[in-house]
């Protein structure tokens, strides 16, 4: 018996598959039990282990089905199945359809209401197939035996008398030894033999061993007449006498010198055979084709207690019950004249004289042509199966009292399975119809978590035609990696444990693979006895409210992100115009003082005084770099090839980095040009290659590329800089440093931020980036992560061409360089209106310009200078501050030239232009000049303007504007 059998139950009751299988059970039988109940699920049950390569080890088959009934159940079986045992558990079944179910094949039957005798039944057929299967194979292997022994053709017989005397002599012999038959006979047996190995004493130990072991088989050295000597197998008999003495010798010579590596593969497959059929629980024999056996293993014998000389012809049939000799020997006969297979149920005699009923089956083994060459056979003792029989037929009252009683149960059983089956079929109804109609997505799950049934919502939602695509697959295989293992491990558990979960965020992932954030609500459905039926669950798509909300988030980061750098550019753009006032009077009062101390004899003091003025410069630099980050600083924007820009800057860079950083360079010829100012991109190049470098403290590679590029709406959404879609030059610098960590990014542009050590840097390196390329209305974006380096991507406006004098939208013009003049006209001298609020301001220009030899008159204010204009002052030139308290430095100009068309203007502002003179495009007459400046180029501008003036340079006679229309280039650009 196998350790489980595995059985196939055509039954269309779960409950009596389950009364079988527990009383199997009971009985000690493992079983493995596949229940189907009608005709195609028994047949497909039947193919699929076919395909598989395997089979049941027992069918078992109601009678009654609800298609087809029990014998054409047999037949499928037989058809497809023919080595299945085939076991019919019926509740009705009468005697005439059980032997006839029997005549087609069926092992045994046994009825609903004796299940006490199924355990023997079943253990019975089990074994009785795997016997066949076994006696089977071993008749294979005696049909390869007999071939191969058949194979052996050149041998030689020749038989002995007593004193071991040629007596035969075949033909064999005479073509194997080379004597002929007259020269053979009554010679010594010693003939066969070579001279070393003729010893006397060799034969008659020969033959003394054949009497007494029946057979002897030696391999010796033997020679024919014509001197040849080859190797053979010498087999000895002994032929007896009816009283069982030696009557003669027999002698089978091979020549095997040829075919010894074949005749010891032989002697193995004969002796597995005999081990084969040793070793088989049942009673083999084999017979050569006429049908007389001449072998029988050990078992024979050992159960009819006969002996193995007594065995020969047809004498097994003296061991069969008289009453059962005629049948047995009629179906043997014909079995042998037709080929076919032999099958008899008789009575065998065992050694103590009592007879056993038992399966004598027998199959032919043939060559390749059908030639029959031996046949092989067993005996399975059936006796207590035909006992079984008996005591059935014995016990039919008592089976149809019980019959009767069983059906009265079942007809009880019945009804309430039948009030079950219409509650389930309403609930059924009840839940296709909520499938049906239902807008959310509905699944139910069995206790192993795989899909039972899903709504007509749920296909759509996951994108899928029919249910039988995903019904019966486990829910975690809708679902990505990390969510179903959360599933398996925690939620699933927590469902089973609590019994129901409400919203639960979960992730699904759809037949296109798009994945959707889901709630799922869940409740476990469970049968009057407590039992688990199903979970049922509802999905609520939340991917568009979980979108919405993210980007709500992201739009509420970057306002907020845009509002802080406006304020930090406020209140940096504030500090660095109240500064410059303050460094503008400094380095103003330091000229000066350097102006005066010009004898040897005060050096020291000019030393001091160069250094404060050093110091002041550096200071300047400072808040030019602070007006960057605020977008106030002065542009003077052109089309800068941004190729041609990054070679004429490699060898700098090359020297700035040093030799343990490499620097690569991707420009592409068909890269556009970029509307923004030359100057302060190089600036902004310097910086973030500084940068790069020093987040590679131990070398590394800074790679430089320009490309184009085209920025949607969505791309610039919710970008502080304000950038508008379009055209744009991204410059790009990229490292393989340290990179930086998402929170160090955030605040990578604030204003004096730095991750530098104390005096390495003041952190304003990329703020002064991301003001000019925001003053220039584009935009930086940083790419960066931990470990794994830096890229800072500058994206500039693109300029398509000349055409006409136009700006771009909001870009600011700027002024004519703030050069000194070469030389001043003797005719510069003149009175000059300075309008300043900083006292220590207006106190240094008005110093400076009276050592130049011009008149000053002074006012702190635009109301101030409009009335001592009009109380008849004639000046010939207006110098203003542009932050003026009340009325500002512009409105003051256009006050000033409604009075007097004429007069020029020099606007003084620490700010850009854009931001303090509007559009930048002056009125004629204007310029502008930067603070701070030195008090050399606030005389020389001076100067320059009033001999512009007088030299009649202004048609409108107010001088000096047209220098400044000619400074702004004349592009248009996006």
């Amino acid at each position: 018996m196998p350790s489980v059998v595995t059985i196939l139950h055509l039954e269309d009751s779960p409950l009596d598959c389950e009364l079988a299988c527990a009383r199997l059970r009971k009985a000690g039988i493992a079983c493995d039990v596949t229940r189907v109940d009608t005709r195609a699920a028994f047949e497909a049950a039947l193919v699929g282990a076919a395909a598989d390569g395997r089979r049941f080890d027992l069918i078992l088959a109601d009678f009654s089905l609800p298609d087809f009934d029990g014998l054409e159940a047999l037949g499928i079986a037989k058809a497809r199945a023919p080595e299945t045992p085939f076991l019919f558990l019926s509740g009705r079944m009468g005697e005439e359809t059980a032997v006839s179910a029997l005549k087609m094949g069926a092992r045994d039957y046994v009825l609903k209401q004796r299940l006490a005798h199924l355990p023997a039944a079943v253990e019975r057929a089990v074994v009785e197939a795997r016997t066949l299967a076994e006696r089977r194979l071993a008749e294979e292997n005696l049909r390869r035996l007999r071939q191969a022994i058949d194979d052996i053709r050149d041998y030689a017989i020749v038989t002995l008398d007593l004193e071991g005397r040629i007596t035969s002599w075949n033909e064999g012999s005479r073509r194997l030894f080379g004597h002929s038959e007259e020269e053979a006979l009554g010679r010594p047996l010693s003939l066969l033999f070579a001279p070393e190995e003729r010893c006397a004493e060799n034969i008659r130990g020969l033959l003394a061993g054949v009497a007494e072991k029946e057979r002897c088989e030696v391999e010796w050295t033997h020679a024919a007449r014509d001197g040849r000597r080859f190797f053979g197998s010498t087999v000895l008999t002994v032929a007896r006498d009816p009283t069982g003495a030696p009557a003669a010798y027999s002698v089978v010579v091979r020549d095997i010198t040829d075919r010894r590596a074949s005749e010891i593969a032989l002697r193995d497959s004969e002796a597995k055979f005999r081990a084969i059929a040793e070793s088989m629980p049942q009673l083999v024999w084999s017979a050569p084709p006429d049908g007389l056996p001449d072998y029988y293993n050990l078992h024979w014998f050992a159960y009819t207690g006969t002996r193995p000389e007594a065995m020969t012809g047809a004498a097994w049939m003296e061991v069969v019950h008289p009453d059962d000799r005629a049948r047995t020997a009629a179906l043997w006969t014909a079995a042998v004249r037709s080929g076919d297979f032999y099958e008899v149920e008789y009575r065998l005699r065992e050694a103590g004289g009592r007879y056993r009923w038992f399966l004598g089956r027998a199959v032919p083994l043939r060559e390749g042509d059908g030639r029959i060459t031996r046949w092989f056979g067993t005996c399975t003792d059936i006796d207590d199966a035909v006992k079984a029989r008996a005591a059935q037929a014995d016990a039919r009252e008592d089976l149809e009292r019980q019959v009767a009683e069983r059906t009265a149960e079942l007809v009880a059983a019945n009804r309430r399975l039948l009030g079950e089956v219409a509650e389930r079929q309403r609930a059924q109804a009840d839940l296709s119809a909520l499938y049906t109609k239902t807008p959310v997505p509905l699944h139910s799950l069995d206790a192993e978590g795989r899909l039972l049934s899903v709504s007509d919502r749920w296909l759509e939602f996951m994108g899928y035609e029919s249910r039988g695509q995903v019904l019966g697959r486990n829910i975690t295989e809708f679902m990505p990696p990390d969510v179903a293992r959360e599933h398996r491990e925690h939620r699933w558990p927590e469902l089973l444990r609590l019994g129901a979960f409400q919203d639960i965020p979960y992730r699904l992932v759809k037949r296109s693979g798009e994945i959707a954030d889901v709630l799922v609500s869940a409740r476990i459905e469970r049968d009057g006895w407590g039992s688990f039926l199903r979970t049922m669950a509802a999905v609520v798509d939340v991917s568009a409210r979980l979108r919405a909300e993210a980007e709500r988030e992201r739009a509420e980061e970057a306002l907020r992100h845009s509002q802080k750098m406006d304020a930090l550019g406020q209140l940096t753009g504030g500090i660095a115009h109240d500064f410059n006032n303050l460094l503008t009077a400094i380095s103003g009062n330091l000229d000066l003082l350097l102006s005066r101390l010009d004898t040897a004899e005060r050096a020291d003091l000019r030393d001091y005084a160069g250094h404060a003025k050093v110091g002041a410069t550096r200071a300047a630099g400072l808040t030019q770099r602070l007006l960057a980050f605020a977008r106030r600083q002065p542009l003077r924007p052109d089309a800068t090839e941004p190729c041609v820009l990054v070679q004429g800057m490699e060898d700098l860079l090359r020297r700035t980095v040093g030799e343990q950083v490499s620097i690569a360079t991707d420009c592409p010829p068909d890269a556009w040009a970029a509307w923004c100012d030359s100057n302060q991109l190089e600036i902004a190049l310097l910086n973030l290659v500084v940068n790069a470098r020093d987040a590679m403290p131990d070398g590394g590679l800074i790679t430089i590329t320009a490309a184009n590029a085209h920025l949607t709406a969505a791309d610039v959404a919710g970008d502080a800089s304000g950038a508008a879609p379009g055209d744009y030059v991204v410059l790009t610098v990229a490292d393989t440093g340290m990179g930086m960590p998402p929170d160090i990014i955030k605040r990578a542009f604030d204003p004096f931020f730095t991750t530098k050590p104390i005096g390495q840097g003041t952190g304003l390196g990329l703020s002064q980036v991301y003001g000019f390329v925001s003053q220039s209305h584009g935009l930086v974006r940083i790419d960066s992560e931990a470990g794994r380096g830096t890229a800072v991507r500058l994206y500039l406006p693109r300029c398509d061409g000349e055409e006409g004098a136009g700006l771009p939208p909001g870009a600011a013009a700027a002024p004519a360089a703030d050069a000194a003049v070469d030389g001043v006209a003797d005719n510069t001298a003149g009175t000059v209106l300075l309008v300043e609020d900083e006292a220590l301001v207006r106190m240094v220009a008005v110093q400076a310009l009276e050592d130049a030899g011009l008149d000053v008159v002074e006012a702190s204010d635009g109301t101030e200078a409009l009335e001592l204009l009009d109380g008849g002052l004639r000046a010939d030139l207006v110098v203003t501050d542009v932050g003026l308290p009340g009325m500002n430095g512009r409105q003051l100009a256009e006050a000033v030239h409604e009075r007097r068309p004429e007069l020029g203007v020099l606007f003084m502002t620490g700010y850009a232009y854009d931001a303090t003179l509007g559009t930048g495009i002056l009125e004629p007459g204007c310029e502008v000049l930067q603070k701070p400046f030195e008090t050399t180029a606030l005389v020389a501008r001076v100067t320059g303007m009033l001999a512009h003036t007088r030299g009649g340079g202004n048609a409108g006679g107010g001088g000096g504007g047209g220098a400044l229309r000619e400074s702004v280039p004349e592009r248009h650009c996006d």
